[in-house]
């Protein structure tokens, strides 16, 4: 695991615990206003809303693997690191080059002619001369260079392999996450607009009430300050939810998201399959560790003799007697270097540090992923926990909103308690789904540590007790 991808693990564990800060409802300070001023335009709002189709994370995540930028980015290094593998590959082959020269000169002379003539008499060459030929050069790899060479682009393109493979799954866990926080926000937005509606009962009866002497005046003053407050945050959460599209539309490689978001009913019961399945950030160090052991590899053979056989073929069309020339040779060579201003020995020192750099790496990618898996497990459970402890808070302030909505009815409660109530009521709803969309976007994290996709994208069989972290 590469250090780019243990940090994204990091921020995707902190995206958890900010989805849950997102999504606590805060009630700001009531301000006087009309209580129907913005009803017509959340009723249009709200129909909107209801108009866009819903688009499961399934579907959303299926468009980021086919779609998104740093996903087609990432299968074209891929790409680029396979012909690489082709092109070292080539070396192995040798080379054939076919070449034409022309010469002219102002005088014919006995000298620098394209090819001699089998018996070079005392003859001048023409003047105009033009050959043409084949050179082949074909490398013999005693040494093994070459061979190291291919290892590496090979180990280079296993890890881009795996670089593309985190990438994807990164990516799915970026848009898990953006499309948790959207349900987070739905889920607020739902409780605020239950709120308001109930808010707004209560101002109809405070009208009632004060008609008939039983409620105060300022108590309907209060109970409207507490619609407007209300307003303000639905307007605050749409202003949020706007951000978040656009950024799940962008990762999306879309022009825009506007599908309705299904809220979740109930919280994750699959674990990844194979718990000890490394994942693909892991994979992806090791082959770095590999292609870098191996360019060790290759500069050291570099330092050894090299061997190559050589030939060519050359045809010299026009000569002192207008007769081609055919000549041609063949070449058994080998190169020693004797000095190189301590260049090759340099190499040799550059690709072991590099390789040395790699092992650190994926000592501590090793490392790192033994702690996010841990913090993974910890996460989930404690996600587990809030869930379960907010849909018993919500039954109790469902309950103490109905007593004070009934007291105030009778003129028997103040506007403040109901409208504490109600904002109590609204921020236990609203800490439902927060705490559901945590837990989801706990168990996508735990998912990613363990190499696998978020469960959407999966069609797993419950798993047992035994085998729950």
């Amino acid at each position: 695991m590469t250090r780019s991808s243990v940090f994204s693990l990091k921020q995707a564990g902190l995206a958890c615990a900010l989805a849950v800060a997102v999504s606590a409802p805060t009630i700001a300070a009531a301000q006087p206003a009309a209580a129907g001023a913005s009803a017509p335009a959340d009723a249009a709002s709200t129909a909107a809303a209801a108009a866009q189709p819903e688009a499961s994370l399934a579907e959303v995540l299926q468009t980021i693997g086919a779609r998104s930028p740093d996903v087609l980015a990432a299968r074209a290094n891929v790409a680029q690191t396979q012909a690489q593998v082709q092109q070292a590959r080539a070396a192995w082959f040798g080379k054939v080059d076919a070449y034409a020269l022309s010469q002219h000169y102002n005088d014919p002379r006995l000298t620098r002619a394209i090819t001699l003539p089998p018996n070079v008499a005392a003859y001048p060459f023409s003047a105009d001369q033009f050959g043409y030929g084949l050179n082949a050069q074909l490398p013999i790899d005693i040494s093994g260079q070459i061979a190291a060479e291919v290892d590496a682009t090979r180990a280079r393109a296993a890890g881009a392999q795996w670089s593309a493979d985190d990438v994807r799954l990164r990516a799915l866990l970026q848009g898990a996450t953006l499309y948790r926080n959207l349900q987070a926000l739905a889920g607020q937005r739902q409780a605020l607009d239950k709120q308001l509606e109930s808010l707004q009962t209560s101002v109809r009866v405070a009208e009632a009430g004060l008609k008939v002497g039983n409620i105060a005046r300022v108590n309907l003053l209060r109970v409207q300050a507490a619609v407007a407050a209300v307003q303000a945050q639905i307007a605050g959460v749409d202003g949020q939810e706007r951000k978040l599209r656009a950024q799940l539309a962008a990762l999306m490689g879309v022009t825009s998201f506007d599908a309705s978001v299904p809220a979740p009913d109930s919280g994750p019961t699959h674990f990844p399959a194979n718990r000890n399945l490394l994942p693909p950030s892991i994979q992806a160090a090791q082959s770095a560790l590999l292609a870098s052991q191996d360019k060790v590899r290759s500069a050291q053979k570099a330092m050894l003799p090299q061997f190559a056989a050589t030939a060519n073929w050359n045809r010299n069309a026009v000569h002192w007697d207008n007769r081609p020339i055919d000549t041609w040779q063949f070449n058994l060579g080998v190169t020693f270097n004797l000095w190189s201003g301590g260049a090759q020995t340099a190499a040799v020192d550059v690709a072991q540090a590099a390789a040395d750099q790699a092992q650190q790496q994926l000592q501590a990618a090793q490392d790192n992923l033994r702690a996010a898996r841990d913090g993974a497990v910890a996460l989930w459970n404690a996600q587990d926990q809030s869930w379960r402890a907010a849909e018993s808070g919500l039954r109790a302030a469902a309950e103490s909103a109905r007593i004070e909505r009934d007291r105030f009815k009778n003129g028997l409660g103040s506007a403040t308690e109901l409208i504490d109530a109600e904002a109590a009521l609204a921020s236990a709803r609203a800490s439902v789904a927060s705490a559901l969309a945590g837990w989801w976007q706990a168990d996508d994290a735990l998912r990613y540590a363990y190499g696998e996709p978020p469960a959407a994208l999966q069609n797993n069989e419950p798993t047992p007790a035994s085998l729950k972290p």
